[in-house]
């Protein structure tokens, strides 16, 4: 037999015998590996600390999180840990000889059995065959299997879902700006044509902030694709502030074109903004809507008339004024302007007559700031139906009652010498000066709003100083031309003094003393 023979079966043995010493070699290497690199000497296992950025959508707008984790070393190292999946082994053998190696049987059992059959066993040699001229051919095939590690795979998602999270967002904050971006455009163009051809509406300094308004939208944009949240709220604040620099613009002189064009970009910007900034306030420019105007008018009517319950008719005249610009609204709906100028007439006089009533005497400080707010939201409901109307104001009227307080008391002053008796003269005399400190009081109660309680027991005060000095004239009998003078003279006096204390007080609440007539 030539040395080239060679058992079969060790020849098989020793093939698949080396698969599995490359299996242990591998595996024997992961320990190694484990041992050297995932422990401490004390047997703690080392940790991988490592943190990520994670965008998250909140109701302040995106936030970007930093998250912290932290995980075993071992997790994140793939060992050698290699499990043979398949092994095939191919060679040309040649079979050189055969022999049949039979083994003596078992001997009888105590219990007389038959005793087994005799064991054949087959040996055979062969050798594999060689080349032309090279060595033997022997292959072996292997397929090697990596296992997968939950703790790699782990970080992974955590890492895929802060990307996958933060595109989201982005694509949301994407499809809003898109449409601003391309409104923005239009409308800025619309300006600066309408600036060459002279409108009212293209002015320069229009033109100027309405880009400094995209810029701030287009710059947040960027800011949050850029991973720079916080410079989003400063944005936002850059636009609000150039919404307000923006609100003069007249709706009267603003094409109808050009009103649609600018909404549409308030309501694309607003829905950029609510996708960074969810619930933030955003700030518009250009005149509301009418409808809008006509609903502050007729809160601000409610808000005086529950300010002002002690002044009677006040009710009635203020229901009159609010069927006015209700009636003017309608006009405005149904595009007929005489009508407008009918109703903002029948305001006006209303408002005169309003204006005619008030007492200072039942007025307090709500009752005065309510009269501000209520003049401010009529000014601003009729500039929007009539372009350049009057309109009457229907507040109290300081320079005009100080004006009619101040003569009224000239004239009572005047009515003192008309009296013929020398001492009567001069407790009349007395009696001017209460009502003398009374107005100063009164100017300074009105010009600061003093509140009504306060304001009515000081010139109270000053009333019954007065009513004393007039309680203290005498009647006397005098000849039929005296009495005559005397009672002139009387009349004028009372007459003026109830309508110098009617400027000042509720005079049918407090009653002003009057001199007796001669009978």
């Amino acid at each position: 037999m030539s040395d080239d023979d060679i058992p079969v079966g060790a020849l098989l043995g020793a093939a698949y015998q080396a698969v599995v010493h490359g299996q242990d070699l591998a595996a024997r290497e992961a320990v190694e590996l484990v041992k050297e690199l995932g422990f401490d000497k004390d047997g703690t296992a080392k940790p991988f600390r490592f943190a990520y950025q994670r965008t998250e959508a909140t109701e302040a707008g995106p936030q970007v999180r930093t998250v912290h984790a932290t995980v075993p070393l071992l997790s994140l190292v793939s060992p050698p840990t290699l499990s043979i999946d398949k092994a095939a082994i191919s060679m040309s053998l040649h079979l050189v000889s055969q022999d049949i190696e039979t083994e003596p049987a078992d001997a009888s059992t105590a219990d007389g059995e038959t005793p087994a059959a005799q064991k054949i066993t087959p040996r055979l040699k062969g050798r594999i065959v060689h080349k032309d001229a090279g060595n033997a051919v022997m292959t072996i095939e292997s397929t090697l299997k990596q296992r997968d590690l939950l703790g790699s795979s782990r970080l992974t998602q955590l890492l895929d879902a802060a990307v996958s999270d933060r595109d989201h967002l982005w694509y949301q904050v994407l499809d809003q700006a898109e449409p601003f971006r391309e409104v923005a455009t239009k409308l800025i163009d619309a300006v600066n044509q309408d600036g060459s051809t002279g409108n009212a509406v293209g002015v320069r300094r229009f033109l100027q902030q309405l880009w400094q308004l995209k810029e701030s939208v287009t710059d947040a944009v960027s800011a949050f694709r850029d991973g720079q949240p916080e410079k989003i709220p400063q944005l936002h604040q850059r636009w609000n502030t150039e919404c307000v620099k923006l609100a003069w613009i007249d709706r009267h002189t603003e094409p109808e074109s050009m009103t649609q064009m600018r909404r549409t970009f308030l309501a694309t910007a607003t829905a950029v903004w609510n996708a960074l900034l969810p619930g933030a306030p955003v700030a518009e420019f250009g005149p509301p809507p009418v409808k809008q105007l006509q609903g502050r008018f007729e809160s601000a009517v409610t808000a005086l008339a529950a300010a002002s319950p002690d002044l009677a008719g006040l009710p009635e005249r203020l229901r009159r004024l609010r069927a006015a610009v209700a009636q003017g609204c309608t006009a405005r709906d149904y595009k007929e302007p005489d009508d407008i100028t009918a109703a903002l007439g029948r305001y006006n006089k209303i408002a005169t007559e309003i204006r005619g009533m008030w007492n200072p005497s039942v007025l307090s400080r709500e009752s005065w700031d309510a009269q501000d707010v209520l003049a401010a939201a009529a000014k601003e409901v009729w500039d929007a139906l009539v372009h350049g109307g009057e309109l009457e104001d229907f507040r109290v009227d300081v320079a005009g009652l100080e004006a009619k307080s101040t003569q009224a008391l000239q004239e009572l002053l005047n009515q003192v010498k008309p009296f013929p008796d020398p001492t009567q003269t001069a407790l009349l005399a007395r009696a001017y000066k209460p009502a003398f400190d009374a107005l100063k009081k009164a100017q300074i109660a009105w010009k600061s709003r003093t509140r009504h309680p306060q304001y009515v027991v000081e010139i109270t005060g000053f009333l019954n100083q007065f009513n004393y000095e007039i309680s203290r004239i005498e009647r006397r009998e005098y000849s039929r031309a005296t009495k005559s003078a005397w009672n002139d003279a009387v009349r004028d006096w009372n007459g003026k003094a109830h309508q110098f204390w009617g400027h000042l007080i509720d005079i049918t609440s407090h009653k002003v003393a009057d001199i007796d007539s001669v009978k």
